[in-house]
């Protein structure tokens, strides 16, 4: 299976189409897509899920100076949430502790449970940049037919003024002018492992991402032919924390360990 890395929806990936690629899905959605990944047994199921991110969401909503935030994540769990039953802490207990079972089966269980909430978060992300790249859109497209209502032409348009006008208003402080938001890439090739195949390929044409991989001397070899990569695509396969660029493995993220197939496409 060839799947798509970091961008999980297909309106957001730089590279070119190849057949068959595929777009990961954590099970945010009641359904998956058509050209989604959605592996079998994710521990938090679409009902589950949603009212998590939706929590987070509104706990890093009530921070209006971003140091406010920093100072609380200077501080321990224990410390931050003693006596708030209906912190982000007792939603993450309720959905990634499993009481019954091994030793081994819980500490699976937690693992897995950490590694979709890691996905949703990147997914639900991914949501937001679209929804403010289609409010910027809008605004552009508005301002568009408000110079065809006046008159305004070609040459009109050509003017400096009415050019500076024009971008000055249609700018909403998104990702106008080329600009893109970059995705926490490094944690989600790490939260992968747990739930995909061995044989799958993630498919990267990222430039930021192959420059990180460039500058980390992360060896690429030309990929064999079959499979169904374009020509000059290159492939490593490596634990997902070597990718992920830390110089050790994680203790405290065993999905981190995971072999991965990772091919680049310039």
């Amino acid at each position: 299976m060839l799947l798509s890395f970091p961008h999980m929806h297909p309106e957001l990936n730089p590279g070119r189409s190849l057949p068959g690629l595929r777009y990961f899905d954590p099970g945010m959605t009641p359904d998956p897509a058509e050209d989604a990944y959605r592996p079998d047994g994710l521990p938090l199921d679409p009902k589950n899920a949603a009212s998590l991110i939706h929590d987070c969401v509104t706990f890093g909503e009530q921070f209006k100076d971003p140091g406010e935030m920093a100072y609380f994540g200077a501080l321990t769990p224990d410390d931050f949430y003693d006596g708030t039953p209906s912190s982000i802490q007792a939603q993450l207990t309720q959905r990634f502790v499993q009481t019954q079972g091994s030793k081994d089966e819980r500490e699976m269980s937690e693992a897995r449970s950490k590694a979709q909430f890691i996905l949703l978060l990147a997914w639900f992300f991914e949501e937001k940049i679209l929804e403010v790249r289609g409010l910027e859109q809008g605004v552009k497209d508005s301002w568009k037919s408000m110079d065809t209502t006046i008159g305004l032409d070609d040459e009109d348009r050509m003017e400096e003024r009415t050019l500076s006008l024009g971008n000055a208003q249609s700018h909403t402080g998104g990702m106008s002018d080329g600009q893109e938001v970059p995705l926490p890439w490094e944690r989600i090739i790490e939260a992968l492992p747990l739930f995909i195949p061995e044989d799958t390929v993630l498919v990267c044409s990222a430039p930021h991402i192959l420059a990180a991989w460039d500058d980390r001397e992360v060896a690429f070899t030309p990929a064999d032919h079959g499979l169904g990569l374009p020509e000059g695509a290159r492939i490593a396969t490596m634990p997902a924390w070597r990718f992920a660029g830390r110089r050790k493995p994680p203790e405290s993220l065993p999905a981190a360990v995971g072999q991965l197939n990772v091919a680049i496409i310039s």
